[in-house]
């Protein structure tokens, strides 16, 4: 039987889950160590357990979150794509976060570093304003759901949870295989502040 399987990079921990028979069957989180590229993989090859030729399509969540983790997150997904012939298909984290409540209005929140949060709100379950940046005592006092949201006063939702309700979410458009070569951007609260390494200069040898 073929199996699907989701992957979350979007946090320090990252989460997979694997669905058969249109069901989530499996899943776990893990400490990635800022190191997600090398454990990821070997994550992977664990919970197929040699059934990656059977993989009949890869969910990936495609932000916003860790630049770093995100970045391996969909370029594996992808690679899995191209190599086995599977579609990728993507969901942003915050839609992840919403549906993982199953509440049908809430705000859901993501850290974003510099005591700041990507917020989005939902209502019927379905997005009802923009992706933005928040800070803490802005969010404070609404109905809040995500990583962080604990300390607001608000439901937790663990990458594992989230990884979980994205899977579940993307099954049926995987099974469709409607547009199988569709590519999975990553989606940013804002653009990732990368310098290009300074150039050194030559050294100079010097006579003595």
């Amino acid at each position: 039987m073929s199996i699907i399987l989701g992957i979350d990079t979007a946090s320090s921990r990252f989460a997979l889950a694997l669905a058969e028979g249109g069901e989530v069957v499996q899943s776990f989180e893990q400490d990635a160590e800022q190191d997600h590229s090398r454990l990821l993989l070997r994550a992977i090859d664990d919970m197929v357990a040699g059934r990656k030729r059977d993989l009949a399509g890869v969910a990936v969540v495609q932000g916003p979150g860790s630049y770093a983790g995100l970045r391996v997150g969909i370029a594996t997904a992808q690679g899995l794509g191209v190599a086995l012939g599977i579609p990728v298909r993507g969901i942003s984290t915050l839609q992840a976060v919403a549906l993982a409540t199953g509440l049908k209005d809430v705000t859901a929140i993501h850290p974003a570093g510099r005591g700041e949060f990507a917020a989005q709100e939902f209502r019927n379950g379905e997005p009802a304003g923009p992706l933005r940046s928040a800070t803490a005592d802005e969010l404070r006092g609404m109905p809040l759901a995500g990583e962080g949201a604990g300390a607001l006063g608000g439901l937790e939702v663990t990458p594992e949870a989230r990884c979980r309700a994205a899977l579940a979410a993307l099954l049926d458009e995987i099974h469709d295989r409607t547009g199988d070569a569709a590519v999975v951007d990553a989606v940013y609260l804002r653009e990732p502040a990368i310098t290009p390494p300074r150039r050194r200069r030559p050294a100079v040898l010097r006579r003595s």
